[in-house]
C-alpha cells in the first residue's frame, strides 16, 4: 500500500493537519455565532436578588440606621429645627394662679352654623372680608368689624392670634410651618393678634422660626403689609407681640422699632399705655388712631434699659396658659392645658389679659382643624375660664389659621359679652355718649373717657338714651 511509504505517510499527515483546521474553523465560527446571538437564551444567568437577599439587605440597611441613630447625637441634629420655648416657673404663683377646678360661671358660647362644612378649611380664606368682620357702610363707628366692640374696653375684647405667623408653607417656610396662608390673609380673614418670632441672623434683623436660611419675613416687608390693610380698614386695631429668639440672638427692641420708623406713618399708629392706668376703649383707640398695641416678651434688651415708645412688656400685664400640648388629649387635659405658667411677678398689678394657647408642639394641621373648631373652642375657652376665676380669655393663640372657624367664634363671643352684660351701654346710648367727645376726647367738663360717661349714661338712661 502507498501508506508503506515514507513520503505517503508525511502526505496523509499534511491533509489530517488541514482537514484539522478547517474543522476547528468551522467550530470557531458556529461558537462566536452562538455567542454573539444566541448566548443569553442558551444559557440565562440567575438573577441573585431572590427575595432572600432583598430581605436580608432591608434587614441589614435597618440595622444600620437604628445603630446610628443611638450612636450619633441625634437630638443634637434635631433640635435646631424645632423652636425652642423658655422653661416657664412653675407652678405659676403670680397674682391669678388660679384655681384647679372648674367652679362654673364665664361661658363662652357657640357662633351658629350655617353649613355642615364651616368648620374647614376655605379655598378663599384671607381673599376677602369676612361677612362677620364687615362695618356697616354708613361710616358709622366701628370697631374689629361690629359696632358694638366700640364699647368695649380692650382688655376686655377677645381678639383671634396668629401663633409664629411668619412662618407659612406659602411664605417660604421650608419645616415645621405652622400655617398654610401669609399672615396677611390672616388679617384680611379677621384675625387682629400676630405673634412674630424675632431672629439676629447675621446682624440683620427678620422674623424667622429659630433657625435661620429655612424661612423667614423681613420686617420692612411685614410693616409695610401692616400699615397699608390698617390704612385701608380704618376701624380695626391689631396687636403685635414679638418674641425674643432665645437661639438667634442678640435681639434689641430699638432695632426692631427702627425698622418700624422706616415705614410711613406706622409708629404713629402705636398706642402708649401707662403702667397701671385702665386700659382706653376701642372707640378711642379707633377715633385717636392709635390702632396698634406693641408687646414683647422671652428676652432681648433695650438701648440704654429704655425700650422703644409703645413697646409693653407682655408678663406685666397677661396671665398665660400652659404652651407645650403635644396632642389634642393634652389640650382637653384642663387641668394641665389650663394651668397658667407665665405672668405678673408677685407684688405686680393682676393681669388686664388672659392668653389661651390653643395649638400643638410640633403645629399639626390635622389637630388644628379639630382645634379650632366651634365646638372645642367654646369648650375649651370657657373651661380655662372658670378654672383661673373667671377670666374671660382675651388672646386666643392658635396654628394653621385658615382651618377652623376661631376669627367667627371671637367675634361671636365680643358680641354676645356687649349683648349679655348690663356693664354696657345700649348702642343708641353709647352713640350718644361718644357724640360728646371731640376727637381727643375732651368734654366741656374736663378731659374724660368715654367709660367713664359710659357709667353716667347707664344710670341716667332718660337722659341719654335714644328710647
Amino acid at each position: 500500500m502507498a501508506r508503506n511509504h515514507p513520503q505517503a505517510y508525511a502526505d496523509d499527515a499534511d491533509e489530517d493537519i488541514e482537514h484539522h483546521h478547517e474543522h476547528a474553523g468551522q467550530e470557531l465560527e458556529y461558537n462566536d455565532l452562538i455567542t454573539t446571538n444566541d448566548y443569553a437564551s442558551a444559557y440565562p444567568q440567575k438573577n441573585c436578588c431572590t427575595w432572600k437577599v432583598a430581605a436580608l439587605f432591608l434587614v441589614g440597611v435597618a440595622t444600620t440606621l437604628v445603630l446610628l441613630w443611638k450612636a450619633l447625637p441625634m437630638d443634637d441634629i434635631i433640635d435646631p429645627y424645632i423652636p425652642a420655648f423658655p422653661a416657664p416657673e412653675n407652678p405659676y404663683t403670680g397674682p391669678e394662679a388660679g384655681s384647679p377646678a372648674d367652679n362654673g360661671g364665664i361661658t363662652i358660647g357657640m357662633p351658629p352654623s350655617q353649613s355642615p362644612g364651616e368648620d374647614s378649611q376655605s379655598d378663599t380664606s384671607g381673599t376677602t372680608v369676612p361677612s362677620f368682620m364687615q362695618c356697616p357702610e354708613d361710616g358709622s363707628l366701628c370697631c374689629n368689624g361690629n359696632t358694638s366692640n366700640c364699647k368695649l374696653p380692650v382688655n376686655k375684647m377677645m381678639f383671634a392670634m396668629v401663633h409664629n405667623a411668619m412662618s407659612s408653607e406659602e411664605g417660604g417656610f421650608i419645616v415645621g410651618y405652622n400655617h398654610y396662608l401669609e399672615m396677611e390673609k390672616a388679617l384680611m380673614a379677621g384675625y387682629r393678634g400676630i405673634n412674630l418670632d424675632v431672629c439676629n441672623c447675621n446682624g440683620a434683623l427678620q422674623f424667622c422660626h429659630n433657625v435661620c436660611d429655612l424661612g423667614e419675613r423681613m420686617p420692612n416687608d411685614v410693616f409695610t403689609n401692616t400699615a397699608k390693610f390698617l390704612n385701608d380698614y380704618p376701624s380695626e386695631v391689631i396687636v403685635l407681640l414679638f418674641e425674643a429668639s432665645g437661639e438667634q440672638g442678640p435681639i434689641v427692641w430699638n432695632d426692631l422699632y427702627d425698622e418700624m420708623s422706616n415705614v410711613d406713618g406706622f409708629t404713629d399708629m402705636i398706642y402708649v399705655h401707662t403702667y397701671g392706668d385702665d386700659w382706653p376703649t376701642m372707640a378711642e383707640l379707633v377715633k385717636q388712631n392709635k390702632r396698634i398695641i406693641v408687646f414683647y416678651f422671652n428676652g432681648g434688651s433695650c438701648t440704654n434699659d429704655v425700650c422703644p415708645t409703645g413697646f409693653q412688656y407682655f408678663y406685666n400685664h397677661a396671665a398665660e396658659t400652659q404652651f407645650e400640648s403635644a396632642s389634642l388629649d393634652d389640650l382637653e387635659n384642663y387641668n394641665y392645658s389650663c394651668e397658667i405658667t407665665r405672668g405678673p411677678e408677685e407684688g405686680k398689678e393682676a393681669p388686664a389679659f388672659f392668653a389661651v394657647n390653643n395649638f400643638v408642639t410640633p403645629p399639626d394641621p390635622e389637630a388644628s382643624k379639630v382645634a379650632n373648631s366651634r365646638s372645642f373652642l367654646s369648650q375649651r375657652l370657657t373651661k380655662c375660664a372658670r378654672m383661673n376665676n373667671n377670666m374671660r380669655p382675651n388672646f386666643v393663640f392658635i396654628d394653621f389659621w385658615s382651618q377652623g372657624v376661631t376669627a367667627k367664634t371671637v367675634q361671636f363671643a365680643n358680641q354676645q359679652l356687649v349683648e349679655n352684660s348690663d356693664q354696657y351701654p345700649s348702642i343708641e346710648c353709647f352713640e350718644k355718649v361718644e357724640s360728646f367727645e371731640l376727637d381727643i376726647g375732651c368734654h366741656p367738663l374736663g378731659v374724660i373717657s368715654s367709660a367713664s360717661v359710659a357709667g353716667t349714661c347707664r344710670t341716667e338712661q332718660s337722659e341719654f338714651s335714644a328710647s
